[in-house]
């Protein structure tokens, strides 16, 4: 009976320390986001961070430009967090963080593994997530898409970021550079190339 019971102790014992250490592993950070606007990018945050490994919570704040996260310290860290935010456009970092590259985690430069020019339907950046195919436009070689600069309303263009094919419409996203009208085929594109916009020109090779 002594040895049932000690053994029962001994049980309960193991599961109260695994209860505690589960708990344990619940932290909270807070990320600095840039870019939002609206409530849609505010939806499309917390899709990502829905869909980030690790994330159990999360309050998102329009007004504040932040989003209070609760995760599991076992899955994730908050610079894990914010990267996986960052693919979608809209620049994430630690709150608090010190400005460098070790101290901060935001979308980080456009890299290729391609040298030289880029074929006008590949993305300037495979990280960058913002924008989604068949709602920004489709991905792919396409006769009917004009190169850019030099479009105009009605046709169809390759989308200077992600590559994706669009047609050009009077509310379209576009930037201006040395005079020259570039179109963006949403409004996540547009801050990437805003962001990049040195890296996007030199990968698209257009000396504008």
């Amino acid at each position: 009976m002594r040895r049932m019971l000690l053994s029962y102790l001994a049980g309960l014992a193991f599961l109260f320390s695994s209860s505690v250490g589960a708990a344990d592993a619940t932290s909270k950070t807070t990320l600095t986001i840039k870019g939002m606007t609206c409530g849609g990018c505010v939806a499309a945050v917390k899709l990502q961070l829905r869909k980030t490994d690790g994330v159990t919570a999360y309050d998102v704040s329009l007004e504040k430009g932040e989003a209070e996260v609760t995760y599991d310290s076992l899955k994730t860290e908050p610079k894990k967090i914010a990267e996986s935010v960052s693919t979608t456009g809209y620049a994430a970092s630690i709150k608090g963080a010190e400005e460098s590259p070790k101290g901060s985690s935001t979308v980080t430069t456009p890299e290729t593994a391609k040298s030289g020019r880029l074929e006008p339907w590949e993305p300037v950046d495979a990280a960058f997530k913002g924008c989604s195919e068949g709602v920004c436009g489709m991905r792919g070689r396409n006769a009917q898409a004009v190169a850019q600069p030099g479009a105009q309303v009605g046709q169809y263009v390759y989308c200077p970021v992600s590559g994706a094919v669009f047609q050009v419409k009077d509310t379209s996203q576009r930037v201006d550079v040395k005079g020259k009208t570039l179109y963006l085929c949403c409004e996540a594109c547009a801050r990437y190339f805003a962001q990049h916009r040195d890296s996007v020109l030199a990968l698209r090779n257009l000396s504008l």
